[in-house]
């Protein structure tokens, strides 16, 4: 996983941008719906705190709705959430359902992901969030480029993952830190619907870098003769770590590019743990460390930039196990 900075001056423009282009799309559709307890609690500050407030915040604020509308409560929208695809339900369940169906209807109107963000549509898409975010790796994994292709024509962008998933909070399905840059593998193929929580997961907005290299370790083993394999290491006290790592099967992905430590395993034992010493002398006075790291290695060494190139991260926990650099380097 790779931490997003929410202080980093991208982000902030990408958030001012995400209000700007969606607080007047919700404010007109605040104004149609004819449920006097929802307009009532979706005042102009609530709306923007939907859009741009932290997880905890958000999460907050969706739990007060359910317990502010009349004859609804949270404990009847989560029966609702939990009985909705039972097969057969009792004549309560199916009452709580149906009742429930008509709360939903009236929220997703007003938060509707797809008519709110269509390129066909709005003025502002989820092309413009991700242009404006600039992220060209999957936060979630760091293997795949998900860079934005935006003119002139859009042809390509990440998927927004919603953390906390539209199916069951479609309260935060346009809230700015619930839409996380990812790859199709990680947001469709293996979280799809998962119900994530801030306790026991890690979170790109949340867990900055040092919380996450804490949590999250790749290592490696020898398999056989030439052949290696990853091992995840994670902190022994906490399992937000291991619970993202099985959530997002990392170790399993990450199989598939055993051979990247292979070539690592090369460079240590042709040229030992000197050879980032003999390109700095090589190359002194032309380029800095930090790019002779990129051209020896592909990838950036700055845990604030490992969303730049795939494999990053990966990489860096490798060369630090491996002795060709160490943990002190940045």
């Amino acid at each position: 996983m790779i931490y997003i900075n929410s202080n980093d001056a991208k982000i902030k423009s990408a958030l001012d941008f995400h209000i700007k282009g969606l607080f007047s799309i919700l404010k007109r559709r605040v104004n149609r719906c004819t449920n006097s307890d929802i307009k009532a609690f979706l005042s102009d500050a609530t709306l923007k705190i939907f859009l741009q407030g932290k997880p905890e915040e958000i999460l907050d604020l969706n739990n007060q709705f359910y317990s502010n509308i009349s004859n609804y409560s949270l404990d009847g929208y989560d029966n609702f959430r939990l009985n909705i695809d039972k097969t057969p339900k009792t004549r309560a369940e199916k009452q709580n359902v149906t009742k429930y169906k008509r709360l939903n209807s009236f929220v997703e109107d007003i938060f509707n992901y797809e008519t709110s963000f269509s390129i066909k549509t709005t003025k502002y898409s989820t092309y413009n969030l991700a242009n404006n975010l600039d992220i060209s790796t999957c936060v979630y994994c760091n293997r795949m480029y998900t860079k934005t292709v935006f003119t002139p024509e859009k042809l390509t962008r990440p998927e927004f993952d919603h953390w906390f998933p539209k199916s069951k909070y479609p309260l935060l399905a346009l809230s700015f830190y619930n839409l996380i840059p990812s790859c199709h593998i990680c947001n469709s193929s293996l979280k799809g619907a998962t119900n994530l929580n801030l306790n026991d997961y890690l979170h790109p907005y949340i867990d900055d870098e040092k919380i996450i290299n804490t949590e999250i370790k790749f290592s490696y083993y020898n398999k056989s003769l030439n052949t290696f394999g990853f091992n995840m290491l994670n902190n022994p006290n906490s399992k937000k770590g291991l619970n993202t790592i099985n959530a997002f099967k990392i170790k399993e992905i990450y199989e598939t590019h055993e051979e990247e430590i292979k070539e690592l395993r090369r460079i240590r034992d042709v040229y030992s743990e000197s050879y980032l010493q003999k390109l700095s002398t090589l190359y002194k006075g032309i380029i800095s460390p930090e790019e002779v790291y990129r051209l020896a290695f592909g990838v950036y060494i700055e845990e604030t930039k490992f969303e730049k190139r795939p494999l990053s991260k990966m990489k860096k926990d490798i060369l630090i196990e491996l002795g060709i650099i160490n943990d002190e380097t940045k």
